[in-house]
């Protein structure tokens, strides 16, 4: 039976009574530990979704039994994404947790809008069924181990607490059956089959479970177990085990209360309880975002683990790393705060503690005032001189290595010098070399230091020493002053620090005797009102206050957008006497403008247009794909999200998130990573990856932190540039987005980022210009918010004056989906927007466009100019 046809025929009358259904098998997936609607509402997380054929009464709560077992916190609403049908979630996390198992699931008592009361109903619930590894993927899977391994870090181990010994593990805490592996939203993954930690400990020959805490914590809650059960335990191991976990994705971000970046009651007692019971206590960060870690030092924990999201060999990779097998190699992409407020940015970002939690899709408008400047994470921690938990970069290994640099040159284009690393301790490992540059501080004040090279060393034997080259160039050492509106190398003595976290060492320093133009630009995005930049040089009376964020009384449009700069487009091809195909373009890309010029102004629009999202019933949930306009054989270019895999229907690789890829610090790794996920998307027919997201890591808070890669511009340009080149080395293109400063998921389509130049252009633009200079990618997303006052897919002065005129970018830009819903189609247009998602099959976003051109508000030479660099790269890529 059809769909449509099935919905019909739900009894629906005023005196029929309300039928619970599902369209879909009846299978619960435990190793998908948020589900799918989780982005949308947080109550879902671990909910199986039944549908109503009726609307419901939301006062009348039934009841809900698994095997006889009454189960509480059940979900009754209805969801907009369902045309407003009312659904049931049941959370059945911990609960249905084996492998093919039946479980007997009972409702009753739930009533419709009409009073009648359902007829009780009986279901078959099934855990999802065991996929055994495809020899023919193995390669691909190695590297997702590989990469979950290395992006594993050791915070803490005192005493010498790990590597564990083999025996039996005593494992606590919710986080036991909520093991994550990957974000939500963008994000996600479909993996062709998980290992979580439970599994991993099951397959293993070394290790077995304390059953009865793996059963015990069926109730998915961070309780403590009974006396006599902790007797028991302490009998099989004295190390006790903690999991502490957070979701985190798109859509909604986090916030600084107990349970969020805090622990929660519940947390923080079973924690104080296990390290009074036990000898040793162990606790696995399985976050997406740093969190509190006071704790740890206040209860004396002895060994800190940060697991990340692994993807789908999380389990058996965080198994590798306690019991020895591997040694952690992971350094922190990120400062990790003594406190959430000790972070200046924690001023200006909508904190939804005390106040509503407001989601992506909010109509509030916000504004967000950037005050701490350039003194993002390490920056601000170093130069004011506040101590973190854990500085960026660092991470402890279960050996020792010695660094050693020698023959510091510069000489006036490149900082050159060399580092020997040595292996001392007694099992072999690998460590990664920081090279971080202290600028003299002249008028323009710098921050302590800055990273500006980073190399991960072999695998090293003990004993064994490798010799690193390093080489900065000169445009890296350059600082951008907004007074003469360029990029300059000022004159005076550069602090060179080398070692293995943003505490490192000082080894030396260079003189540069003159002070040099690096590159001139223009001053194209400044801010709309004056604020308070924090300073050094008066750093209490300019620390950040907040006073300019937040939600906007009254306001409800970007408009009128601040027109900065013109940028007419030149075009000089004219319309060939003969009809000019795509595929002649594909063989000979010099035919491209020839091609576009035959085209109509109507053609021109329709192109510059997605074909709609294929995230519904259609395709195997492609994110969209070009219009194909008749007569021209146009293909069809399905494009897909996919920072972690390819997201879409069909089950593929499971890589870890862009955080977890970052803690790595290995770019060769994430450039075979960027590979696989071509490979994996070329194998299903998908053209282009939206990825990698790599925004700066500005607050933890955000909820898309997992996706991106780090704080620092230097990691993170390095590591995206890395993975393009892996994953555009495949023919698959990808689309290195959000650009830019798409730093919080509050209300993101109406959020305005208020930024200084320098600032934009010394930590927000440089990460992806980083990325660029090491592989310009086919595509470049534009950014829901605003910067400075412009919606960024509406802003010339960012897409022309910058991306195109000042770094020559030639692929082609488009937009985050649906960016529409705030931001003026045509504005988008003769911004340099050459493709605007996710449209439509008809022409509700088209003629705008048309009517654009007709009425002069949008440069006819500017649609053919966006629509030829998309038809240029496509050809590419087909």
């Amino acid at each position: 039976m059809a769909i449509e046809d099935f919905f019909a025929s739900l009894p629906r009358g005023k005196e029929d009574k309300p039928l619970l259904f599902s369209t879909g098998p009846l299978v619960y997936d435990f190793n998908d530990v948020d589900g799918l609607f989780f982005m949308l509402d947080r109550r879902l997380s671990g909910c199986f979704l039944m549908m109503w054929a009726k609307p419901m009464d939301g006062s009348v709560i039934g009841r809900v039994t698994l095997n006889g077992e009454e189960i509480s916190g059940c979900v009754l609403q209805p969801m907009a994404v369902m045309g407003n049908m009312w659904i049931l979630g049941i959370p059945l996390r911990g609960r249905v947790n084996e492998y093919g198992r039946e479980y007997a699931l009972h409702v009753e008592g739930y009533r419709d809008t009409d009073g009648n009361e359902m007829n009780p109903q009986d279901f078959t619930i099934k855990g999802i069924d065991r996929v055994e590894p495809q020899p023919r993927f193995a390669l691909h899977e190695k590297i997702a181990l590989e990469a979950a391994r290395e992006g594993i870090v050791l915070l803490k181990n005192e005493r010498k607490t790990l590597p564990l010994k083999p025996g039996t593990l005593n494992l606590f805490g919710r986080g036991v059956h909520e093991f994550r592996t990957g974000a939500v939203g963008a994000g996600k993954i479909n993996p062709r089959y998980t290992v979580n930690f439970l599994e991993a400990v099951k397959e293993s020959g070394d290790f077995a479970l304390n059953g009865e805490l793996v059963s015990f914590y069926s109730c998915d809650k961070d309780m403590i177990p009974p006396e006599d059960a902790l007797k028991r335990a302490k009998k099989l191991s004295k190390t006790a085990i903690a999991f502490i976990t957070r979701a985190a994705g798109e859509n909604m971000d986090q916030s600084s209360s107990k349970g969020e970046y805090y622990l929660s009651d519940d947390e923080e007692a079973l924690v104080k309880k296990l390290t009074e019971t036990f000898e040793r206590t162990v606790a696995i960060l399985n976050v997406g975002y740093p969190i509190d870690v006071s704790w740890a030092e206040k209860y004396g924990v002895d060994a800190l683990v940060y697991n990340g999201f692994g993807g789908m060999l999380a389990g058996r990779a965080l198994l590798d790393v306690l019991s020895g097998a591997v040694t952690p190699s992971g350094k922190l992409p990120d400062t990790w705060a003594r406190d959430y407020f000790d972070i200046p940015a924690s001023r200006n970002f909508y904190d939804c503690v005390d106040k509503p939690r407001l989601h992506a899709e909010c109509t509030e408008y916000v504004d967000t005032v950037y005050e701490e400047d350039i003194y993002v994470g390490y920056r601000y921690f170093d130069t004011f001189g506040v101590k973190p938990a854990y500085p960026f970069g660092f991470g402890l290994s279960y050996t020792e290595f010695m660094l050693e640099a020698t023959e510091i040159i510069y000489d006036g284009r490149e900082l050159k010098m060399k580092i020997f690393v040595k292996n001392m301790g007694g099992v072999s490992g690998k460590e990664v070399v920081q090279i971080y540059i202290g600028k003299p501080d002249t008028d323009l004040e710098k921050p302590k230091k800055e990273l500006v090279c980073f190399k991960k060393t072999a695998l090293l034997a003990p004993g064994e020493v490798e010799e690193i080259e390093v080489s900065v160039p000169k445009s890296r050492l350059a600082v951008y002053s907004e007074e003469k509106a360029a990029y300059v190398l000022e004159a005076g003595r550069y602090e060179i620090y080398a070692g293995n976290s943003s505490e490192a060492t000082r080894f030396g320093s260079v003189s540069v005797s003159k002070s040099e133009l690096i590159e001139e630009a223009k001053n194209r995005v400044r801010p709309p009102f004056s604020f308070t930049r924090l300073s050094k040089r008066e750093a209490k009376e300019s620390f950040p206050k907040g006073e300019k964020s937040g939600v906007v009384p009254g306001k409800t449009s970007f408009e009128p957008y601040a027109k900065r700069g013109v940028y007419p487009a030149e075009w000089t091809a004219t319309a060939p006497e003969n009809k000019i195909t795509f595929d002649a373009v594909r063989n000979d890309p010099g035919l491209a403008e020839s091609f576009i010029a035959q085209l109509s102004v109507y053609e021109l629009a329709r192109l510059s247009v997605c074909a709609s999202a294929g995230w519904g019933m259609e395709g195997i949930g492609e994110a969209g794909s070009m219009f194909q306009i008749e007569g021209y054989d146009i293909p069809k270019f399905p494009v897909s999200d996919g920072n972690s895999g390819v997201n879409v229907n069909v089950k593929n690789i499971g890589m870890p998130s862009g955080a977890t890829i970052a803690a790595s610090w290995n770019t060769a790794l994430c450039e075979e990573i960027g590979r696989v996920i071509g490979e994996e998307a070329k194998e299903l027919g998908i053209s282009m990856i939206l990825a990698p997201g790599m925004n700066i890591h500005r607050n933890p808070l955000n909820g898309r932190q997992p996706e991106y890669f780090s704080e620092d511009p230097w990691l993170a340009g390095a590591m995206a540039g890395a993975y393009l080149r892996g994953l555009e080395g495949t023919g698959v293109a990808g689309s290195i987005k959000h650009f830019i400063a798409n730093n919080c998921e509050t209300s993101r389509k109406r959020n305005g980022s208020v930024v200084s130049e320098r600032a934009i252009r010394e930590i927000y633009l440089r990460a992806f210009r980083y990325a660029m200079e090491i592989h310009a990618p086919a595509s470049v997303m534009t950014a829901y918010n605003a910067v400075n006052g412009v919606p960024t897919s509406a802003d010339a002065d960012l897409l022309i004056g910058i991306l195109r005129g000042e770094w020559g970018y030639e692929g082609y830009v488009m937009t985050d989906w649906t960016s529409y819903d705030t931001v003026d189609v045509k504005r988008m247009v003769d911004a340099g927007v050459s493709w605007i998602t996710p449209g439509t099959q008809d022409d509700t976003f088209v003629q705008p466009i048309v009517e654009g051109v007709e009425s002069g508000e949008i440069d006819l030479n500017r649609l053919r100019k966006n629509v030829s660099y998309m038809i240029k790269t496509i050809a590419r890529f087909s």
